[in-house]
This record gives structure tokens, C-alpha cells and sequence, in this order.
């Protein structure tokens, strides 16, 4: 159990941390033909439009209803009616994805109000509009993500209790601003055979197919929400559009509200989860997928579900994991990590690397959530990347984890730097990074194990002994917690 303590600054000197609006635009891109409107100055938008196509080098749909210092104090609902009704006409988009910002926020327009006399005007044929309050003066990218997915959520609950309309002649407005929970009326209808499955901040494209691959063994079809390994996957289009092309369609927004049963997978999922739970859905929970006992868990709560054996292919990828684990730790037992990102990165990161002995000696993140406390290691520090350097210099860190800005802390302590998280724009293929699954986790420790060989080959004089004389005995004395048998599952 880790301990959550504050920074040593009264400030923030060099942040980790990302805003709230971000984590909603991000959200929002994981749905197909949609457009994310940020509801703010035009700055907001083009920081966060630069910020990302930064980070996938993809074009980002982003589009604003450049609030100005006028409409700021005379009211900005008719800057964001005029915005939504000029994104529907001009490019077509099946869904519309509002984030408001500090600047409105603070304001205290009645936002509710204004979208709920829009949607009663639309006429049929238009887009879903979803809604999210996302003030950037508080909490962050996480916070984003969550309400952004939460609302998601309410839209195609609201869908399914509307038959697909949304309930305003074709065009729904799904205010995730002071709405309450949809209950679904009668017994679940839904098809057997397709499992939602709700998307934390810290899955990739690629941890995505990893778990759909995974569901699609058992003979289920997933419905992943939101869906970034569809849209934000790297893949190059036919032409040139000005929505997204590719993630969770609306026409399966619907489903949500009819499925018997769905997996949430990250604490970023939580409220969420609790959307569609009271809705009538059986959701099974998971902080992360990364690990052996986790993705076991998957595995086995999919057995229970189907009642089918698990498949050759999974049995083998599994195997693959284990022999990886086992290679891994001749390099990693006892090694020195420090690690900065959002909470449910780190809870995957640390969980994954601890598996094969490693030891995180510094771990730092922008936000408190409830998974800290979970965490291998013995402190988790809510603070900015001085931190990071200050206690991983002092622990002797061999290794810093973490987006883009990290790599100057690596180079302070002289330590290797293993990129994730977000943004990275120095780097290519970190937005497809992997460490949900089996074969994420192999690829990802194979990696973790190759850059401490790399950087102890460039500094052979390192004395790896000099810091913490009770590292090795502290690796053999930390335990996991157990995992079920290869036999108990396959």
C-alpha cells in the first residue's frame, strides 16, 4: 500500500499535469463522425488541436465557439448554439461533443437550459449533441475523460429508452451538466453475443485490439466506448475528412442501454460504470489490464460468461507472458524506477514492472484518486516533475517513465527514459504503446528490460549498489498478490 503525499513546492515549477477539457476532447474523438466543440476562447482550442496533433500526428477534428472577451460578459450560450448548428450544417457529423471551459465556467451561465431550448428546436435528421462541464481550474485530463465517457454512456441509455432517436426528431441533447441517471424500462434485450466494454484514459489504440481480441476469442463482438483504436489508430484514410473516421459508431450507442452484462476497464470508468449498473447492466470492474493477474481475470470472468473453454490462442499468448516475465526479471529484479503520469498509468505501470521484480523508487502524478493507495511502492506524490527529479535523484533511479517532458528528468539523474503517456511529440509510436493484455504486457517489459541493458552497457562505472544497500533483499522480500494457475483457468 503506497502513501499519498503532497509536493515539496508550493507551487508548480514543471507540470505533469493536463486539463480537464483535453481529457473531453480526447474522449470524444473514440466516437465515428464526430466533432469535439470546446466552449471557450479560440486559444483553448488550438492549444489542445496543437497538443494532440502533436502527439498522434494525425489531423484532429476541433472546432470552437470562439468565445471573446464581449461575449464573455454578455453571455456565451448564443457563441455555442451558433457553433453546434454551423458543425452540423457545414460538416455533417453524426455526434457533437461539447466541453465547456474555465472561461465559461466561471460564468455561471445556465448551460442546461440553453442546450435543452436547442435540442426542443432541432429539427430531425440532426447530430446527437453530448455535453460535459469540464472547468480547467480543477482536477484534470482524468476528470475530463470520465465525465466525457459518463455522458457517452447516459446518450445511448437515453437512445435506447427514446428507440434511437434521442427523443427530439432525430436530434438528442445529452447534457452531461446536472443530469441524472437513465433506468431502463423491462428485462434486458440485449444480444448475447456483444459485450460493451468502457475505455479508460490510459488504454492506446493498441491496448484496445488487445482487449477486443480477447473478447472476440470467446466468440463475443466488443463494443468498445469510446473506441480510439478505430479512429486514433495511425490508419490512413481514402481522403480527407473533417470528423473522425473511425471509433464507436452511434448507431451502437443504443446497445448500451439493452446489454445484460459489460466491463469497465480503469478507475477512470468508475462513474461511468455506475451510470450504466443503475441502469440495469452487470459491469464488471478492473483498474487496469495489465499484469498477470488482471488480464487472468479478464480471462476468466469472459470463461464464466460464455461457459466456454479458453481458446488455444489465448492459452498461448498467456504462455508467452509468463516465459517473458520470466526472462524479464533476470534484468529487472531490483531495478530503480520512477514513474510520472496520470493515476490509472501509474497504477498499470507500476503493477506490470513490479511483476518482474522492479522497484518504483519515485512516483509522481497531477491528481488523487482512490488507486494510489493500491499502488507497489511506498509513496505516490501529487505533485510536478521537480518532484519526480528530486526523488529520483536521490533513490538512484536507473529508469524515468513518462511522457515527452520526462526526458530532461532522466537526463538530470542520468537515467534511462522509457516514453509514455501523453503528449510524447519527440518520439514516434508512443501513442500506440501497449501494456493492457498478454501480448501488451510481453511487448512492454521486453521494452522496460532492453533500455536498462542499453543504458547499463553505456554506464558499465555505475555503481548500482550505492543506493539503498537493501534493494535486492527488499525485491526478494515483496510480494504480489496471487495469481490463479494457468490450470484454475485454461
Amino acid at each position: 500500500m503506497a502513501r499519498i503525499v503532497p509536493g515539496t513546492h508550493r507551487g508548480a515549477l514543471d507540470p505533469v499535469k493536463l486539463s480537464q477539457p483535453l481529457g473531453a476532447v480526447l474522449a470524444f474523438l473514440g466516437l465515428d463522425r464526430a466533432m469535439p466543440l470546446l466552449h471557450g476562447s479560440q486559444g483553448c482550442s488550438a492549444f489542445a488541436k496543437a497538443l494532440l496533433t502533436r502527439h498522434f500526428r494525425e489531423p484532429i477534428p476541433l472546432q470552437t465557439s470562439a468565445v471573446t472577451e464581449v461575449t464573455a460578459v454578455l453571455g456565451t450560450g448564443e457563441n455555442l448554439l451558433a457553433a453546434i448548428d454551423t458543425v452540423a450544417e457545414r460538416t455533417g457529423a453524426q455526434i457533437i461533443g461539447v466541453a465547456t471551459t474555465g472561461l465559461v465556467e466561471a460564468s455561471g451561465e445556465d448551460l442546461h437550459g440553453l442546450l435543452s431550448a436547442r435540442g426542443a428546436r432541432a429539427g430531425a435528421g440532426g447530430p446527437l449533441v453530448v455535453a460535459v462541464a469540464t472547468p480547467d481550474f480543477e482536477a484534470g485530463l482524468s476528470r475530463g475523460w470520465a465525465k466525457a465517457v459518463e455522458a457517452i454512456v447516459a446518450a445511448g441509455l437515453h437512445l435506447a429508452a427514446t428507440g434511437g432517436t434521442g427523443g427530439t426528431g432525430g436530434t438528442g441533447i445529452v447534457d452531461g451538466i446536472g443530469t441524472g441517471s437513465v433506468r431502463r424500462t423491462g428485462p434486458a434485450r440485449g444480444r448475447d453475443h456483444l459485450l460493451p466494454v468502457l475505455a479508460g484514459v490510459s488504454l492506446t489504440a493498441t491496448d484496445l485490439d488487445e482487449i477486443a481480441a480477447l473478447v472476440r476469442a470467446f466468440g463475443l463482438d466488443p463494443l468498445l466506448v469510446p473506441d480510439l483504436s478505430g479512429s486514433l489508430d495511425g490508419h490512413l484514410d481514402d481522403g480527407w475528412s473533417p470528423l473522425t473516421t473511425g471509433g464507436t459508431p452511434r448507431a451502437l450507442l443504443p446497445a448500451l442501454g439493452t446489454a445484460a452484462a459489460a466491463h469497465a476497464v480503469g478507475v477512470t470508468t468508475a462513474s461511468a460504470a455506475d451510470t450504466l449498473a443503475g441502469a440495469g447492466t452487470a459491469v464488471t470492474r478492473h483498474d487496469h489490464l495489465s499484469g498477470l493477474a488482471a488480464v487472468d481475470g479478464l480471462v476468466d470472468a469472459l470463461r464464466r460468461h460464455t461457459g466456454a473453454e479458453v481458446p488455444a490462442d489465448v492459452r498461448r499468448a498467456r504462455a508467452r507472458f509468463t516465459d517473458t516475465l520470466l526472462d524479464a526479471h533476470f534484468v529487472l529484479d531490483g531495478a530503480r524506477i520512477a514513474v510520472a503520469g496520470e493515476p490509472e498509468l501509474l497504477a498499470a505501470v507500476t503493477t506490470l514492472a513490479a511483476s518482474a521484480g522492479a522497484r518504483t523508487v519515485a512516483a509522481v502524478t497531477p491528481t488523487p484518486d482512490p488507486v494510489l493507495g493500491t499502488l507497489p511502492c511506498e509513496e505516490v506524490v501529487l505533485g510536478d516533475l521537480t518532484d519526480l527529479q528530486d526523488r529520483a535523484a536521490e533513490a538512484g533511479a536507473e529508469l524515468v517513465i513518462g511522457n515527452g517532458h520526462t526526458r530532461a528528468t532522466a537526463l538530470a539523474v542520468d537515467a534511462a527514459h522509457l516514453p509514455l503517456g501523453l503528449p510524447v511529440a519527440d518520439r514516434l509510436g508512443v501513442a500506440l504503446a501497449t501494456l493492457a493484455g498478454y501480448g501488451g504486457g510481453r511487448r512492454f517489459l521486453t521494452e522496460l528490460a532492453n533500455r536498462l541493458l542499453d543504458h547499463r552497457d553505456r554506464t558499465p562505472h555505475r555503481d548500482r549498489t550505492s543506493h539503498r544497500a537493501d534493494d535486492r533483499d527488499h525485491a526478494h522480500r515483496t510480494t504480489t498478490a496471487p495469481h490463479p494457475t494457468e490450470e484454475s483457468l485454461c
